[in-house]
């Protein structure tokens, strides 16, 4: 029964490898969908143009929105136009709109950001906790908007808001960022305590997303990458498109740096992987969502995983 898993796993690898490929490597900030909001026909042109505030709002920095909410845009960014009920999904290429962006002289955001987000509030009393949970949601409430993502595969964003006093007596805010990022990227570290905490520190909080998020397009972002090797042992015949479109899916994991094939012989494949951070405790699950086992091996193994 594992043979017959395994096989029919390569099998819809080989079949639909490119399908596949496309939705794990798709990036939603580029597909929007519109609304029908009067009777005439909604060709493209006028979805593209109802879709563009969107858009904007999800790859260009702020500080050059003014000058986006102003461009017409044209039919040729637009990669796919589906008619849906009530309106239509467009996907815009993402090549064509960075090229347009960059004719107006806007350098669009070239990643779609991924954060684990932790939220520590202190020093305000009883309701740190409930305040720290609301902020929580409330980035998830924002974060199809503003064009990030929120899960524990992202880079580390730790913010932690604290309560201290000026040095003339006066309560104020503080913010201190740790994990990928550092406070260089923030414009402001505190702030004078205002009367509703919860709503002032929703708002800074929405201004600390987008100052690390645009800090992508700026060129402030500097990561000092931690990679780890893992050797892989996986044990199947296989043809060599599926071998190809196993290690083009697998690299395409947000943690995955690259995928190296060391031997390749007819019922094996040694892969070495390179990983970003030193966890390889995800592949287990990873593979059994593809209906494989992933068994981790003795220390004297030529492999650290044998996938069967």
């Amino acid at each position: 029964m594992r043979l017959l898993h395994t096989a029919l796993f390569m099998l819809v690898f080989l079949l639909l490898g490119n399908t596949i490929l496309f939705a794990e490597e798709s990036d939603i900030r580029f597909q929007i969908q519109v609304e029908q909001t009067d009777s005439e026909q909604l060709t493209v042109h006028k979805a593209m143009r109802l879709a563009l505030p969107t858009l904007w709002a999800r790859v260009v920095p702020r500080q050059s929105m003014d000058t986006a909410m102003r461009l017409q845009g044209r039919t040729s960014l637009v990669l796919q136009f589906k008619k849906v009920e009530r309106g239509a999904l467009l996907v815009f290429n993402p090549v064509q709109v960075q090229a347009y962006l960059k004719s107006f002289g806007i350098t669009m955001i070239p990643v779609y950001p991924q954060w684990d987000l932790d939220i520590a509030v202190q020093g305000f009393g009883d309701t740190d906790k409930h305040i720290a949970a609301e902020l929580i949601n409330y980035s998830y409430g924002l974060a199809d908007k503003a064009g990030f993502r929120l899960g524990p595969r992202g880079r580390s964003l730790r913010l932690s808001f604290f309560s201290l006093r000026g040095s003339d007596g006066e309560a104020k805010v503080g913010v201190d960022i740790s994990g990928s990022f550092s406070s260089a990227l923030l414009s402001q570290i505190e702030q004078p305590l205002q009367g509703y905490l919860s709503y002032q520190l929703q708002a800074w909080l929405e201004q600390i997303l987008y100052e690390v998020r645009d800090a992508y397009a700026l060129g402030k972002i500097d990561f000092v990458e931690v990679s780890t090797d893992v050797m892989i042992l996986v044990e199947g015949n296989f043809s060599l498109a599926s071998q190809v479109s196993f290690e083009q899916i697998l690299g395409a994991e947000p943690d995955v740096v690259a995928v190296v094939p060391v031997v390749l012989q007819k019922e094996s494949q040694l892969y070495r992987i390179v990983l970003r951070g030193g966890d390889d405790s995800w592949l287990k699950p990873w593979f059994a969502s593809h209906g494989l086992i992933a068994t981790r091996q003795p220390e004297s193994s030529v492999a650290q995983w044998l996938v069967q």
